[in-house]
């Protein structure tokens, strides 16, 4: 939906634009196409990419604390970051 509108706006502005046409709607779009982007990374908030939340680390991270309450002594190991990111 968001390049169809994208397809058609030049057609819409280019009477009051003129020769900025191009420039003013190439500013929209790569403003509307990041803004998608970024909308659909948000979306997906759960499936282990950079900006996801760290499900595995926070999992582990509760099994122990209810292990350690349970009088448990042998515990899983913390979950540690690979390549500096928590998954």
């Amino acid at each position: 939906m968001t390049r169809a509108y994208l397809v058609l706006l030049p057609l819409g502005v280019v009477e009051d634009l003129g020769w900025l046409t191009p420039l003013v709607t190439a500013v929209i779009a790569f403003l509307f196409i990041g803004l998608d982007a970024a909308g659909r990374d948000i979306e997906t908030s759960f499936e282990d990419d950079v900006s996801d939340t760290p499900m595995t680390a926070l999992c582990r991270t509760i099994e122990i604390n209810l292990r350690q309450m349970l009088g448990e002594t042998e515990l899983p190991p913390p979950v540690q970051p690979r390549d500096g990111l928590l998954y």
